[in-house]
């Protein structure tokens, strides 16, 4: 399923007839390399294929991008890919870096983003040592990050390390654009799917943050981590991430982070707060958002339902026509989806109803371009799980409809890993699994395309 809506006005933003194009391997052999020779205003094009490597933009105003930029072929965000897993040094493993002050001119786009395992930094408040940005690191930098698809990064604890989060994504220090990027399948010891940190002001919107995990450090923090200063989230879906504390959705720590036009539901936590977890005072305004449960928070909630979303799939979490977030969200025009144009008064493909904002990733002006996940997920349920708890040992049978490679990894709740990373293949039927554990651990299944189940193993004692 290719969706997606290329606005007129994001055309223009991001084309600049004046910049030079750098193509990447044919002129030069590396990203990297491309972007040392780069000057301000300059366009980076990357053919398709696995780039293994882990750059850094140095400060540089340029577009990077895949072919999408030209075909707007979801297909060469899929094919174009930033592999951060061979590092030259293990420091220094985050997929891409901003560090050195980018302005919203240095730009990512149309990339999948994988195999970052993040980047270890020095705290000197705390004098301590922390791993960040597995797949995206930003620091004191407000880049613009566009149409990517972020997955199956990491961000674990290791000795000598004191915390380890934002599996996908960890953003400090500044204000940088997130919008229209899948964040899917990845882990941390806190903040699974992003990190956000002193960015008072930023606004995220159009994401689809799905399937992320944090083992629990720090509290966790499944998809979304706000740390001390208020942003705002608009228009994304949170779902089916998970903590192996609290906050299997959002943790907001000394702040209220502004909430509007979302979905959140069916996150999961060990120890309660799936949804959203307030820390340290902290706190959400929410309004026009559908959220699973209760919620008492700031604010008027104006708008907020507890429905379930009726998303047509678990892939994609696009809206079925019936939905309850259809035609829901803030009714100011500011914020109505795209029209139509062979349809007036009715909104424009995949949105749904009319031009009133739906809620989630597929509602309102604000999106360049919706990409559906449903072409590159295995949908979630094509995997269940049979296991004893408290867990002996003895195996984890695997029900699958079709043949998957995954593999498994073992974390405590503090964010260590506690073994080394086991591949296998489930044939399509049953498969039994021979993992084994030497304490109760939160045990990840993870396919090659992002697709995340956690488990919690409880080490029978008695064996």
């Amino acid at each position: 399923m290719r969706l997606f809506i290329l606005s007129a006005f994001v055309a223009l933003f991001y084309f600049n007839s004046f910049a030079a194009d750098l193509l990447v391997p044919s002129q030069y052999p590396t990203i990297q390399t491309a972007i040392f020779a780069a000057a301000s205003g300059d366009v980076i094009i990357v053919d398709n294929g696995t780039y293994y490597e882990n750059i850094n933009f140095y400060g540089k105003d340029v577009l990077l991008t895949s072919n999408f930029h030209t075909t707007g072929d979801p297909q060469d965000i899929k094919t174009t890919i930033i592999d951060g897993s061979q590092p030259a040094d293990s420091d220094y493993a985050s997929c891409v870096t901003f560090s050195t002050s980018e302005t919203t001119a240095s730009i990512l786009k149309g990339f999948t983003i994988t195999g970052g395992t993040g980047t270890k930094t020095y705290n000197a408040a705390e004098d301590l040592f922390f791993r960040t940005g597995g797949g995206i690191l930003i620091d004191g930098a407000s880049p613009t990050i566009v149409n990517n698809i972020i997955t199956n990064n990491e961000c674990t604890a290791e000795e000598g390390v004191f915390g380890a989060g934002g599996g996908g994504i960890r953003m400090g220090f500044g204000l940088p654009t997130i919008e229209n990027n899948i964040i899917d399948g990845n882990t941390g010891g806190y903040a699974g799917g992003i990190m956000i940190a002193y960015c008072g002001g930023a606004v995220l919107k159009n994401n689809l943050i799905i399937n992320n995990t944090a083992t629990g450090s720090f509290n966790g923090g499944g998809g979304v981590y706000v740390d001390w200063e208020s942003i705002t989230l608009e228009n994304n879906t949170i779902a089916n991430n998970h903590s192996g504390d609290q906050g299997g959705g959002i943790i907001s720590t000394g702040t209220s982070t502004i909430i509007t036009n979302c979905i959140i539901y069916g996150n999961t936590a060990v120890n309660g707060s799936s949804q959203i977890m307030k820390r340290f005072g902290g706190n959400a305004t929410i309004t026009y958002t559908a959220i699973e449960g209760s919620w008492d928070g700031t604010g008027s909630e104006e708008g907020v339902i507890s429905s379930d979303p009726a998303f047509e799939n678990t892939d994609s979490f696009i809206l079925t026509p019936t939905s309850p977030c259809v035609d829901t969200g803030n009714p100011d025009t500011t914020y109505n989806d795209v029209e139509d144009p062979a349809s007036t008064g009715n909104a424009l493909p995949p949105s749904k109803g009319t031009i009133r904002n739906d809620m989630g990733t597929y509602g309102g002006q604000g999106t360049a371009l919706i990409l559906s996940a449903s072409d590159y997920l295995i949908e979630p349920e094509i995997i269940n799980f049979n296991y004893a708890n408290p867990y002996d040992n003895a195996g984890i049978y695997v029900s699958s409809k079709e043949t998957v490679e995954v593999s498994i990894d073992q974390f405590s709740f503090d964010g260590k890993k506690l073994a080394k990373t086991q591949l296998a293949i489930l044939n399509a039927g049953v498969t039994r699994i021979p993992v084994s554990i030497s304490t109760t651990a939160l045990v990840i299944f993870k396919t090659k395309t992002g697709v995340t189940k956690t488990i919690q193993l409880i080490k029978n004692n008695n064996n």
